[in-house]
């Protein structure tokens, strides 16, 4: 499974729009296999779209996204899990171990609808 992640240091960016930054996480078997890192323009579409498909993301996991960057990830087939916060590491154990939900890492203030909890498995346990 391929993850990336908007990153500002070793945080997830907290805004998609201003991110610049793709954590590329190779994730097999439980454990991380490779960690790359690439530029991207998140206002270039055409490009974005090009490196998910050429890194085959499965899942993007971000901060706050506009509708229509989110309905855009989404039309590629990736999976999207927006609105999170926190240190990257920390990001990916969850994913990795599952001893805690994503949803304790949503930024203070979003409110998860029923369509989020119902069609996103990352949010529930």
């Amino acid at each position: 499974m391929k993850v990336a992640l908007t990153i500002w240091g070793n945080r997830i960016s907290p805004v998609f729009d201003s991110a610049n930054t793709l954590m590329i996480v190779d994730l097999e078997n439980l454990k991380i296999s490779d960690r790359v890192y690439k530029g991207f323009d998140p206002h270039d579409l055409k490009q974005f779209s090009c490196i998910l498909k050429n890194c085959k993301i499965d899942i993007l996991i971000c901060g706050a996204i506009t509708d229509d960057r989110s309905i855009f990830i989404e039309q590629n087939g990736i999976v999207l899990i927006p609105f999170i916060f926190g240190n990257t590491d920390k990001i990916l154990a969850i994913l990795i171990n599952e001893k805690h939900r994503i949803s304790d890492f949503i930024m203070p203030g979003v409110i998860l609808d029923e369509y989020s909890i119902k069609n996103n498995s990352f949010f529930v346990k």
